[in-house]
């Protein structure tokens, strides 16, 4: 079995490294590649290097989603190499286009941003992190690029590897699944830690939030289904056992929606408000993923009609039927 090397590469977020995985047969191709930092290109160079290769030797590098951590260094690699870059067709703007695509984001975080009554340490701290962001995060030329599409095989390591679209923590995210021999790239679907649902405006309308988090849980019940022996996520150690990782994580999802719950129960209707409890070991101005995960938490309350929402003064909150 042609199994991917997994290589970690530093960020400094708090989900921690980034993974990319090289394949060196039968030509050298990586699988998402980190952010674009000095300290990021040497530990690839070093880890390439202990593989018998150099960033010149790289014939692909294929991306799973539209995160800087995952494709941020896509462009520094490309200049480096006669690689291609292969990215899901939907998408495609994210590898040439990338200003213009995150300005969109921002301007989507912004509108979004606006409807809560946020303090303003936690909405500065948010938007002043997006707006760092392109400091590293490089794009690729547009003759550089190839795309594919969900019915698509894409050949990795001498195998065919199977797309398969999953949304939830990303409406970007495109996964691979090797049904042969029954491994699953992962990107940020399967990960030790809980798969934070990230405030992204749909892929068909700019200012629209993609309700996330029922997307991560009916993406869960597939891949459960499937027949898989190791996973190779986006962050962490590959492993084997993600059935009981999936229910160890549907478990958690059910336990922090219900205290979200109980708090609107006792009156806490605006974010900011939930936000000081569900996540004050966060500090603010550093509360996004805590902020993405309970928008999920109050999306699933609503689906669940447990609550409801209400525009008051412009700004939305949170009651009990």
């Amino acid at each position: 079995m042609n199994q991917p090397i997994h290589i970690s590469l530093p960020t400094p977020f708090s989900v921690g490294p980034a993974n990319t995985y090289l394949f060196v047969e039968p030509e050298p191709l990586l699988v998402d590649c980190g952010i674009d930092t000095d300290e990021s290109w040497n530990v690839l160079v070093d880890a390439l290097a202990e593989n018998g290769l150099a960033p010149a030797d790289i014939q692909k590098v294929v991306v799973t989603h539209a995160h800087v951590d995952h494709m941020g260094m896509a462009g520094r690699i490309i200049a480096n190499s006669p690689a291609t870059l292969l990215i899901w067709e939907q998408i495609e703007p994210w590898a040439y286009d990338t200003d213009t695509m995150w300005q969109q984001r921002q301007d989507f975080m912004q509108t979004t941003l606006n409807q809560f009554d946020l303090a303003d340490d936690d909405r500065n701290g948010i938007l002043d992190g997006m707006a760092q962001t392109m400091t590293i995060w490089s794009s690729v030329p547009r003759e550089r690029v190839e795309t594919f599409g969900l019915d698509d095989l894409i050949q990795m390591g001498g195998l065919p590897w199977q797309v398969l679209y999953a949304p939830g923590h990303s409406n970007t995210q495109t996964c691979f699944y090797q049904p042969e021999t029954e491994q699953f790239l992962a990107a940020d679907m399967l990960l030790a830690l809980t798969p934070a649902p990230v405030l992204e405006h749909r892929l068909t309308d700019n200012l629209e939030r993609e309700i996330s988090l029922p997307k991560l849980l009916e993406m869960f019940d597939l891949i459960e289904k499937m027949a898989i022996r190791h996973v190779y996520p986006g962050h962490g150690e590959p492993f084997s056992d993600f059935q009981e990782l999936i229910e160890r994580q549907r478990q958690r999802i059910s336990l922090r929606k219900g205290e979200c719950l109980e708090l609107v129960r006792k009156g806490k209707e605006q974010i900011e408000d939930l936000l000081d409890v569900m996540y004050k070991h966060h500090p603010r101005g550093m509360r996004f993923t805590g902020l993405s995960a309970l928008i999920g938490y109050l999306d699933l309350l609503l689906i669940d009609e447990a609550i409801e929402e209400r525009i008051i003064d412009g700004k939305r909150r949170f009651i009990v039927r």
